[in-house]
């Protein structure tokens, strides 16, 4: 690898690695950075690997003025930043081999070594088992620069003890399947992908935040829709979802939907463009089992799906323990998806954009044009421009998007009120009487209608 690698990496990087560095004690770039540097991609993380044990490690920080977070010391690792700079914090790790894995996680027992090639023998794939020495020469026991260049995830060794021994590594392969090679994923070695396929029961053993981190990881990637197929082909949506089972080989028999249940949420995930809006997808008709009934020409409904499946989203990622603001966010845009757009009036979409504001509107817009999509019958939504229109004609004339005319103190001084929840009910009253004709939005004439509506 040639110098031109060094400006791609952060200076406060280069600096700590350049002083970490010695004849004696030589320190390595290792794992993902390297990856990533070899793909041409600008790394997010960076560490650093030499023989010195964490204590040294400290001590050496605490005389070269960085600061210590303890992280790891059982396994090595302790992070270092500089306290002018503390947003860029990189991991240093002890060379180490490894013992066998008590808990699916850990290993029992961690020997410091100062042989690189040992400490790459325990890396779970054959592109992350890279190193990269401070005068740029690749180490790579292992193949992982041609399996890189191939575009094949590979093990470092037998893929059914790599794969036992952190399950997780099942997760992290699908979500490098999202990986960009030349314009397409990355592919799983076969050897890989059957011990995938007998393996994959052991993720019971893994924390779910952990199996949640990688999900969302694999929704961010380029090929992320290729990675959810394979995930779901190979049983992994339905270990983290139970409730994914009743959507597999489910026939809507509904003349708006091509595919097998699973199959369209799949499909409707795959027009995502932001990952909440994927998870929206992967979701948003996850309550259709549970709501199917079948008319006497043979036609399956859905009534109430919507409802259903915002509650079921939202006990699955409570169960995933995702935090409260996607849980509100998703479970919205589940609830709404069916909302009928073309179909209401001016009125009601000012009273919308009040209580719903304009970001869940526009992500639910993007919903609907997913999920038609998905179906499998158009490859838009037809009805698009014109509900955007109707919308943008419901306020050229309002007011009701900005200020009300009117406000609490008002209120209060008209109506003898101190402040309190008897204000917000007025106020909340006042707009929407805005919302319904926006020619009322005048102080003297709202001052006249609470003033009646009291008498």
């Amino acid at each position: 690898m040639e110098q031109p690698w060094r400006k791609q990496i952060p200076l406060m990087v280069r600096r700590l690695w350049s002083q970490l560095q010695t004849p004696h004690v030589p320190t390595y770039l290792v794992g993902g950075a390297v990856r990533d540097l070899l793909r041409g991609v600008r790394p997010h993380d960076y560490d650093l690997a030499s023989s010195r044990t964490p204590e040294q490690v400290m001590d050496w920080a605490h005389q070269h003025g960085w600061r210590v977070i303890a992280t790891g010391l059982r396994f090595g690792t302790v992070s270092l930043y500089d306290p002018h700079s503390p947003h860029c914090i990189i991991e240093h790790t002890t060379l180490r081999r490894e013992g066998r894995y008590h808990d699916g996680r850990h290993p029992e027992q961690v020997v410091w070594t100062d042989d690189i090639e040992e400490d790459l023998a325990r890396r779970d794939f054959t592109m992350n088992a890279l190193a990269l020495t401070w005068e740029g020469r690749l180490i790579d026991p292992y193949g992982g620069q041609d399996d890189l260049k191939r575009g094949i995830i590979t093990c470092v060794g037998d893929a059914h003890r790599r794969l036992s021994e952190d399950p997780l590594r099942i997760w992290r392969a699908l979500r490098f399947v999202g990986m960009d090679h030349h314009g397409q994923p990355f592919q799983l070695a076969p050897s890989l992908e059957y011990a995938i396929g007998h393996l994959w029961p052991q993720l019971t053993r893994i924390s779910v935040e952990r199996q949640r981190d990688e999900l969302w990881r694999l929704l961010q990637s380029v090929h992320f829709a290729r990675a959810l197929w394979k995930a779901e082909r190979l049983g992994l949506l339905a270990v983290i979802w139970p409730h994914w089972r009743m959507t597999q080989g489910f026939v809507q028999r509904n003349p708006y939907h091509r595919y097998m249940l699973n199959h369209h949420l799949l499909y409707t995930a795959g027009e995502g463009p932001t990952p909440l809006l994927r998870l929206a997808g992967l979701l948003h008709d996850i309550g259709k089992p549970w709501t199917y009934t079948l008319d006497a020409n043979g036609q399956g409904h859905f009534y109430g799906h919507a409802e259903k499946g915002a509650v079921l989203a939202k006990n699955l990622l409570e169960s995933l323990h995702f935090d409260h603001k996607t849980i509100a966010s998703v479970t919205a845009l589940i609830a709404h998806h069916m909302y009928p757009w073309e179909n209401v009036q001016a009125k009601t979409l000012r009273r919308i954009a009040r209580e719903w504001g304009d970001e869940h509107v526009q992500q639910l817009w993007i919903l609907r044009k997913m999920d038609i999509i998905g179906a499998g019958y158009q490859d838009h939504w037809v009805s698009e421009e014109m509900v955007k229109r109707r919308w943008n004609e419901a306020f050229i004339h309002s007011s009701s998007r900005r200020r009300l005319a009117i406000n609490g103190k008002d209120i209060m001084r008209w109506l003898n009120l101190s402040p309190g929840p008897e204000v917000g009910k007025w106020l909340k009253q006042v707009q929407m009487w805005v919302d319904d004709d926006p020619a009322v939005n005048d102080p003297y004439i709202l001052k006249e209608r609470i003033l009646k509506a009291i008498k």
